[in-house]
């Protein structure tokens, strides 16, 4: 499955340098050559936007990306039809979507240029308000843009205001209340279809750098673009303490994320960054893109602010920090019998970190830990296995995986079947359909038969009806989990918070609503907008698969494959399965009973800098 820290992104390690694209006389000058020639930290917003604009629209790859879409979103994207019903309930705030009718209506459109072309479709892709659909060609995704200041939007006195959580022109402007951007008020960003989600997603947060062991400031989708912004700068109208509203203008700094030399001019640019080639057996791929930009990222961020990395152990100044290596474990000093668990992310291999949470979970235990938060804050999810044995570690799951994997289906067409087929008597590869990876929801046993053959059911969503296969396990091993281990919390709900800032998305959304639905947790959601409910997680509902991934399972098992990759080197994706919470009919992606925390706290400009008094703010409200 695709990293969702990646995808969210933009910088999947892609195999991209191919044979030149056959050269064509340009109706623009070559302003790559002059951005080629810029120097990290002196690159401008119109460097990068006219040499994106300078790419010459072509009609023939336009036509190829179209029919490659449609089919792929028409055979595998589970959500295509859900994606188009109006007037969603409460969290929800999504307008319909009509992919193939969006589709068929792009690629009807007269364009100037390629970027626009691409533009257009990774809008349609934003539009579902679900990370796991995402249209991103590399080489249009080889900038990143950082405003000067950050942004939060904490609770004082009663009222909420959008204010300045960071300013990195040192101009004095952190906590000067935000009035205008742009002439307008502050907008939403992200991925959810919880307006208090994108919210969120849009400001500043606390994130947990596992590389440091620090609490690291996230820019948020606001000050932080992976796109091409709209425009070269940000206006502001700012409302300081004791100063008259002011205005300032906010220029984006734009780092780049290809290494120097991947392309000298235009040519090279179109040919070195943006065509996609599959590499011959015997070659190496180049990866074009920084496959670690999020920790490039970070650590830049974290340069600035502190200078050189350390990686020591670090407590909060309310909180002991005991051990630490992909998640961490903290205790309250305040209140010691208060103990942390911090899933960043569910990028894990389970076979070795979830014993790794059990040690670090006996290790608290012994110093008087009796409850614990599981901080979810910033997760946008990773590893299926992971997700379903993580609550394994706080109850007892063994022999039931209702207790531990959500009811699943897949789209089905002649071809997955065959597929699922040819994978089933396959003992070299296995695809996302191998049925031997699938469990039987009745005997919680593998398939050694094709499920994709039997049971088919037509689902219709809006008017449009697909084949769906029959609901499905995922089969993961418990055995990874040393049943043994109990702590004063175990089995215990009661014991047990989930806290998030709704950013929680994919895996880690599922596992939350293990926590939540099958166990009995209750869950804490911090920000989003003040007296309004807000979701524990943004985007749960979904495996995710991209283009060329859906390719390779076709040929890898020798079969011929019902799309084209892309002419461009891209990051195509869309849900595969529809997951089902308990005996639900609804999906848990478009189920709003599923989505609000149990309690919702505002953040204070205390809880929001530092994340050990938000952890107290949580223990008072969960165990009053």
């Amino acid at each position: 499955m695709l990293s969702l820290a990646k995808l969210l992104l933009l910088s999947t390690a892609l195999a991209a340098v191919a044979s030149a694209a056959p050269t064509q006389e340009s109706n623009y000058p070559d302003y790559c050559s002059l951005l080629a020639k810029a120097q990290p930290g002196q690159i401008t917003y119109q460097q990068v936007a006219n040499c994106y604009r300078s790419v010459d629209f072509n009609l023939k790859q336009a036509k190829e990306a179209i029919d490659t879409l449609t089919t792929f979103y028409n055979d595998a994207f589970v959500f295509r039809d859900v994606a188009m019903t109006p007037n969603l309930k409460a969290p929800f705030t999504t307008s319909p979507v009509d992919a193939i009718a969006s589709l068929k209506k792009i690629g009807q459109k007269q364009y100037k240029n390629d970027f626009d072309f691409h533009h257009d479709l990774a809008l349609l892709a934003m539009s579902f308000n679900d990370a796991h659909t995402t249209y991103a060609p590399q080489c249009y995704s080889s900038h990143i843009f950082l405003q000067p200041l950050q942004l939060y939007a904490p609770v004082i006195n009663g009222t909420q205001s959008i204010r300045v959580y960071h300013d990195a022109t040192k101009s004095g402007f952190e906590n000067c209340e935000v009035q205008r951007i742009n002439g307008e008020n502050p907008r939403e960003a992200g991925f959810s279809k919880d307006a208090g989600v994108r919210f969120n997603h849009a400001l500043a947060s606390h994130r947990y750098w596992a590389k440091t062991k620090v609490w690291l400031d996230f820019p948020g989708l606001f000050s932080f673009q992976p796109r091409l912004p709209e425009t070269p700068y940000v206006d502001y109208v700012l409302k300081c303490d004791g100063r008259y509203a002011e205005k300032f203008r906010g220029q984006w700094e734009v780092l780049s994320i290809v290494p120097d030399g991947s392309f000298t001019d235009r040519e090279s640019f179109v040919s070195n960054l943006c065509m996609h080639s599959k590499p011959d057996a015997n070659s190496q791929p180049k990866n074009v893109m920084d496959p670690n930009a999020l920790d490039t990222l970070l650590g830049m961020l974290y340069e600035r602010e502190h200078g050189e990395q350390d990686p020591s152990l670090k407590d909060l100044p309310d909180a002991k920090l005991w051990a630490s290596n992909n998640t961490a474990v903290y205790q309250l000093k305040s209140m010691p019998h208060i103990g942390v668990l911090v899933v960043p992310s569910m990028e894990m291999e389970s076979k070795t970190e979830i014993p790794a949470i059990q040690e670090y979970l006996s290790l608290i235990a012994k110093h008087g830990v009796t409850n614990i938060i599981i901080d979810m804050s910033g997760n946008f999810g990773g590893e299926e296995e992971f997700s379903a044995l993580l609550p394994g570690v706080f109850f007892d799951i063994r022999g039931d995986k209702s207790l531990h994997a959500h009811k699943t289906r897949f789209r089905v067409t002649p071809a997955i079947q065959r597929l699922a087929e040819t994978d089933l008597h396959d003992t070299e590869h296995s695809t996302y359909w191998d049925p031997t990876n699938l469990a039987d929801i009745e005997t919680f046993t593998p398939f050694k038969t094709n499920p994709f053959t039997s049971r088919v059911v037509d689902l219709t969503f809006n008017g449009r009806s697909a084949a769906f296969s029959q609901q499905v396990y995922g089969n993961y091993d418990q055995n990874i989990i040393d049943s043994s281990i109990t702590h004063p919390w175990s089995n215990d709900p009661s014991k047990i918070i989930i806290l998030t800032d709704s950013q929680c998305g994919s895996a880690c959304g599922m596992t939350s609503n293990y926590f939540v639905h099958r166990h009995g947790v209750k869950a804490v959601a911090v920000g989003g907008h003040n007296n309004t409910p807000l979701s524990v997680f943004s985007f749960p509902g979904a495996s995710v698969l991209d283009t060329d991934a859906y390719i390779d399972s076709f040929e890898q098992l020798g079969l011929k494959p019902t799309i084209q990759r892309l002419p461009y080197a891209n990051s195509a994706s869309v849900g595969v399965t529809l997951d089902y919470s308990g005996n639900d009919t609804v999906p848990l992606e478009y189920n709003p009973t599923r989505f609000p925390a149990a309690y919702r706290l505002d953040y204070t400009p205390a809880t929001a800098y530092n994340h050990d008094q938000l952890w107290a703010a949580v223990a008072k409200t969960a165990w009053k």
